[in-house]
């Protein structure tokens, strides 16, 4: 008897320590900007625009605009307390549009009071771009474009992602009836271990 409930003590351990994995990573708010609503150029003609990851060339150039100090020195009076960038893209439109060309991007948990920027890499620098909140948009107005940042306000980005549970019920309830199965089965094969 007593090796069968030091068998069961080590399956409980086992499954509890296990229930660690089915945590989830903490939130890092990415993958926000995947549309373009609308899109003029400087003749006011509709525009296609492409939003594609940022090339690897430009991996230091976005690292450092993560960066709060970057953002500082870079928005100046416009940066706001807890303000970050959301998303990084590589934003194009068909060789030979007419510049200036503004476009209203789709950004989840952007609202009309949002605070937000537009950050363009111009090959050496981030630059700032006309931007403008709107309800689940941001427009923007740009005389070239390449990489460009999305920041928003710590109400945007809280609203942009939404946290993972940490130990989703559904898997818990699912481990533990495994659980509950494998203590089961390892007492009746005791049982009959014992009658035999």
């Amino acid at each position: 008897m007593k090796k069968l409930i030091a068998f069961v003590c080590a399956a409980v351990m086992t499954v509890s320590s296990a229930v660690a994995v089915f945590a989830q990573p903490s939130v890092q708010v990415t993958g926000v900007v995947t549309k373009a609503q609308a899109a003029t150029d400087a003749d006011g003609n509709a525009v296609t625009v492409e939003i594609k990851a940022v090339p690897d060339e430009y991996k230091e150039a976005v690292e450092n605009v993560k960066k709060e100090e970057t953002l500082k020195e870079v928005l100046g009076a416009d940066f706001k307390e807890g303000m970050q960038v959301v998303d990084v893209k590589d934003i194009s439109v068909p060789d030979g549009t007419t510049f200036p060309v503004t476009i209203t991007f789709e950004v989840a948990g952007v609202t009309e009071g949002s605070s937000v920027a537009v950050l363009h890499y111009n090959g050496s620098a981030w630059e700032k771009v006309e931007a403008k909140a709107g309800a689940g948009t941001i427009t923007a107005t740009f005389t070239s474009l390449s990489p460009v940042a999305f920041v928003v306000d710590k109400d945007a980005a809280a609203k942009a992602s939404t946290s993972p549970k940490t130990g989703e019920t559904n898997v818990m309830m699912w481990t533990g009836i495994v659980a509950v199965i494998a203590v089961a089965g390892m007492a009746v094969t005791y049982k009959k271990r014992r009658e035999a």
